[in-house]
Order: structure tokens, then C-alpha cells, then sequence
């Protein structure tokens, strides 16, 4: 049985260890620029996590990747759905892989597909060459990781932490000397980007977010994760790696077309109180819907759903009535997107799909 994991933020003085280390060569995190290199970055901008209740790391990871395909929901809310609405105070109510994170991501329309090791292959490996081929799918993957326990915590035990994974992160990206082509392969110095949804800080209290890590660096032990000159974030080299791939919605017809969302601001304020259950008051967001893919002169329908049980997973033209709102458009010659703005509250959900008006 996995243990619950908990969320840190640094000290200010371990913030400037972490500065140090930032600066020492040979790390394998940060890399000068090479022109040789292909990099290929998902469209996934970066999110702040509640920290409270044991943290929001997995509820955020995946509220990101629903941005990805076009639904909104609040942090508060996808663990309300991880959890069957247990209290959110407790740790057994936090989304964690390995436990609850492939129901919640059904529950919210998405398809995932949780990593099984391969017979006979090394596990972290594996797991990174499998995180690589999901990536050059362009499906969003949300993994586990160390976390320094002595930039952290200050920390000095040696086994400090989870021997699994202590947060959860969103994998925005890779970059390699070698082509970018499918089926992926490991490459020692492949380099893997991703979110930490701001738990790492900077001495002045600004979130980092992104890290990049070259595939042989970024792979560690518990004890080699937690020593003073590692980097804040490892992958385990010894235990189980875990990780889920988000590749779209559910959609059984295969008709809907792509759609993405942003929000004007990548947090919710005021966040989540330490202890408390109680949705925190509701701020007011700006959406942009984008839907892409489109052919000129061709009408869609673009469908908005307020509750997660009025989604359907196909014929959304015969089940019209469930959304709370619909957009009829087209567009012109040389023209394969449609953008719509759509204010909401950020305790709101907000779920788009769109497929073409002749659709079943």
C-alpha cells in the first residue's frame, strides 16, 4: 500500500542552498543552449497549487491536463471527485497515482492510461523512455517524484521521505540531440522538462515551476535524492516510477475536434486554508476556448457543460440539451480556428467539446 504523501515549501535559507546549488556545474539540470537539439514543448503553461491539506499536487496535475483538452474544473473539485467527496482535510481525500488518479481522470471524461513496468526491463528506464513516447504522442503525462528532503525540510536522515514519490508534477516537455520520432527511444542525455505547480520557491517567495532534467541525471535513489548537492527534484532509480498519460477525452465516435483552455490567471485565490473542508470563496476567471482543427465553410457546434455528470462521452449533437450552452459557427477560407471567451467563477465547471453540426 502506497503511504500519502505530503507538500513542503522551503525555507528561505534552503532556498539559498538551492540557489548554490542552481549555480554548481555537472548537475544535469541545467544545460546550455544547443542548436542541435529538438525540443518539443506542450502547449501545458504552468499552475499554482493549493499547499494546504497535504497539498493539491495531483488534483493540479490534472486539472492542468484538462485544460490541455478543453474543461475547466477547480482544484477543489477534482479532489472532491478523486475522493467520492470525502472531506478534504484528510489525508485519505488527496489524488495520488498509483491509488485513485486513472477513476478520477474517467470521472472528469479523460482517457489516461496508468505506466505497467515491462516484463524483464529496467524500471526508471522504461519509464522514461515511455514518458518520452507519450510526449511525442502530445499527451500530457503526470509522474511522481523525490523531493530533496534536505533543501526542503532541512532533513538530515538519509531515508528521509516517501521511497515511492513525495509530489506529483506535470511533464510539459523533452528536448534530444537525436530525431523526435516515434516509437520513442532512451537516449542517456534526452532532457525531460516539467511543473512543479510551484512548491519549489526562490528566496524571495516566487514559484520556479519549470525544471529540466537530462535522463541519466535526473534518476536517484532516496539517499541520493536527499543530499545537500542534489537537485530539489529526483526520479526514483530503485523503487517503482509512477505515471499517468492523459491522451484526450472521452468520446466514443471519435468526432469531437481539438479544444483547448486557458485562464487569465494560473492560480485560485484565496487558496485553500490548512485544515479546512470549506471551498474557499470563489474568484471570478476568464476562459479562452480554442478550437482547432476546423475546415472552411463547415458548421460546428461548440457545447459548454456546467456538471461533470452532463458530459456525455458521444452524440453530443443528440444530447444537446444537456449543455448549458451552445455556439453554432464557421469559418472562412484559411481559417482552422475558432476562439470564444468565456467568463466564469473558479468554483465552476466548465467542460467544451466541439464537432461538426451534420455529427450524429
Amino acid at each position: 500500500m502506497l503511504a500519502l504523501r505530503s507538500a513542503w515549501r522551503p525555507s528561505g535559507a534552503l532556498c539559498r542552498v538551492a540557489c548554490l546549488w542552481l549555480l554548481m556545474a555537472g548537475s544535469g539540470m541545467l544545460q546550455a543552449a544547443d542548436s542541435s537539439a529538438s525540443t518539443l514543448r506542450l502547449d501545458l503553461p504552468p499552475r499554482l497549487q493549493w499547499m494546504a491539506n497535504y497539498g493539491y499536487c495531483g488534483e493540479t496535475s490534472l486539472v492542468s491536463a484538462g485544460l490541455y483538452y478543453g474543461q475547466y474544473l477547480s482544484q477543489y473539485d477534482m479532489r472532491s471527485v478523486a475522493s467520492r467527496q470525502l472531506a478534504q482535510q484528510l489525508q485519505a481525500s488527496q489524488l495520488l497515482l498509483g491509488v485513485n488518479d486513472a477513476y478520477a481522470a474517467k470521472r472528469a471524461h479523460l482517457k489516461a492510461v496508468s505506466w505497467v513496468r515491462p516484463a524483464g526491463s529496467s524500471g526508471s528506464r522504461a519509464f522514461l523512455r515511455w514518458v518520452k513516447d507519450q510526449v511525442l504522442r502530445g499527451s500530457p503525462v503526470i509522474i511522481g517524484v523525490y523531493a530533496n528532503q534536505y533543501l526542503f525540510n532541512g532533513d538530515t536522515a538519509p531515508a528521509a521521505g516517501d521511497p515511492e514519490y513525495d509530489h506529483i508534477v506535470t511533464v510539459t516537455g523533452v528536448k534530444s540531440r537525436h530525431a523526435l520520432t516515434l516509437p520513442a527511444v532512451y537516449y542517456p542525455d534526452d532532457t525531460l522538462s516539467f511543473d512543479d505547480h510551484g512548491l519549489w520557491t526562490r528566496a524571495n517567495g516566487a514559484p520556479l515551476y519549470t525544471f529540466s532534467y537530462r535522463f541519466a541525471a535526473i534518476q536517484a535513489t532516496r539517499r541520493e535524492a536527499n543530499q545537500p548537492t542534489a537537485p530539489p527534484y529526483s526520479l526514483t532509480a530503485a523503487a517503482r516510477p509512477y505515471g499517468l498519460a492523459v491522451s484526450g477525452v472521452t468520446d466514443t465516435a471519435q468526432l469531437s475536434l481539438p479544444v483547448r483552455v486557458t485562464t487569465n490567471v494560473n492560480a485560485e485565490s484565496p487558496a485553500m486554508r490548512e485544515g479546512s473542508s470549506t471551498r474557499p470563496a470563489p474568484m471570478p476567471l476568464r476562459l479562452t476556448v480554442v478550437v482547432s482543427g476546423l475546415q472552411p465553410q463547415v458548421a460546428y457546434h461548440l457545447y459548454r457543460y456546467d456538471k461533470l455528470g452532463s458530459v456525455p462521452d458521444a452524440n453530443f449533437n443528440a444530447a444537446a440539451q444537456k449543455a448549458a450552452q451552445m455556439w453554432r459557427f464557421s469559418v472562412g477560407r484559411g481559417v482552422s480556428r475558432f476562439v470564444q471567451t468565456v467568463p466564469i467563477m473558479s468554483n465552476e465547471v466548465a467542460v467544451f467539446r466541439a464537432v461538426p453540426a451534420s455529427a450524429p
